[in-house]
């Protein structure tokens, strides 16, 4: 797929410049396990966030140097480690933006929560600039041609910076993998999914933060670890079962099975590290805390609720939308003793990127 059709272009005086706002998103199947190069192992089902969110912008501008030039700016400042990875990421998607050898590029990205919050910045910040990739390829080559082909593309490049930033790229509901079930579904690139019913699925996300410290083991190592895991073709084929059986449950409207399927996806992923080899666990006594309190709460009143968990200690309240005033009397009064500080975010599904003037 190399686009050799993308290294020339007639070179501009000046800088010219393109910004995206990209939100994370939180898988309700979760994706754990890649093969080749960010190729998912399983497919995974997410909704897409409307408070977390990366801002970038990229300034832009021909030369004719060797090598060209790449400042990165996080929040302000410059991050070594932030850049690095960028660095990185731009070499790997030169094969698909070949005229990014002609450019002196300035990138700057700010985050709407911060980077230790346990929300997926990756997910965010990758699907933010490569949309600006995108954005900067149609206005040099006006390709790729129509709005989806456009996110296709975007989806593509996110991917290679980061997996889960391929669902970013789009809003609501969103499927990354294959399914047979799933149409128009495929590895290497997100697609947006209709949900029947959708109305009643307007949900809300509250962020609780357990913990902002550095995860003990990066996503990155746990992926590696489920090359030589015992249980890791049952995890896929879970995983595969549940995309349909979730996406049935939204159709139908059957909340039980909602819940049943989501938590017990966030569990199995958490199973998953703590049966690898070397095990570890990224859950604390505060998280475990949240989840029993979820479970008493929803046994007591009835009240549509379910837990879900990213890599890490932080849980992901998820309510619909109608229920938020007693939802948020529930955190008050139980839940916000076990986040650190006191501190969660109030998040819900969101529509999706909007590129920034």
């Amino acid at each position: 797929m190399e686009a050799k059709s993308l290294q020339t272009f007639s070179p501009f005086a000046g800088s010219r410049h393109v910004g995206w706002k990209s939100p994370s998103n939180i898988a309700l199947v979760k994706y754990w396990g890649k093969r080749d190069y960010q190729l998912p192992r399983n497919p995974s089902l997410s909704f897409t966030l409307s408070n977390s969110f990366t801002e970038t912008s990229v300034e832009y501008s021909y030369t004719r140097k060797e090598k060209p030039t790449i400042a990165f700016v996080f929040e302000g400042k410059s991050k070594k480690s932030f850049k690095t990875r960028v660095e990185k990421y731009l070499q790997t998607v030169g094969v698909y933006l070949p005229f990014l050898k002609h450019l002196d590029l300035k990138i700057k990205s700010v985050n709407s929560f911060p980077h230790s919050s346990g929300i997926a910045s990756s997910a965010s910040g990758m699907s933010a600039l490569a949309l600006c990739l995108t954005s900067m390829e149609q206005r040099l080559f006006g390709t790729p041609e129509g709005r989806k082909n456009f996110l296709n593309k975007a989806s593509f490049l996110a991917r290679l910076g980061s997996g889960s930033a391929a669902r970013s790229v789009y809003g609501d509901y969103v499927l990354w993998g294959e399914h047979a079930a799933m149409e128009g579904s495929m590895d290497e690139a997100a697609v947006q999914i209709d949900i029947a019913g959708k109305d009643r699925w307007e949900l809300g996300d509250a962020i609780l933060i357990t913990s902002s410290e550095k995860k003990k083991v990066s996503s990155s190592v746990g992926h590696a670890l489920m090359e030589h895991h015992p249980y890791a073709e049952a995890r896929y084929e879970q995983a595969r079962i549940h995309i349909p059986q979730l996406a049935e449950a939204m159709k139908t409207n059957q909340d039980t099975a909602f819940q049943e399927i989501v938590e017990n996806e966030a569990l199995s992923l958490h199973a998953l590290m703590i049966n690898s080899n070397p095990g570890f666990t990224l859950m604390n006594n505060n998280t475990w805390s949240i989840i029993e309190e979820v479970r008493e709460y929803r046994k007591k009143t009835g009240t549509f609720v379910a837990f879900t968990l990213d890599a890490g200690p932080n849980v992901h309240l998820i309510y619909r939308k109608k229920d938020k005033e007693q939802i948020l009397e529930f955190i008050h009064s139980e839940l916000i003793q076990y986040c650190e500080n006191g501190y969660w975010i109030d998040d819900a599904i969101g529509s999706g990127p909007i590129e920034l003037n």
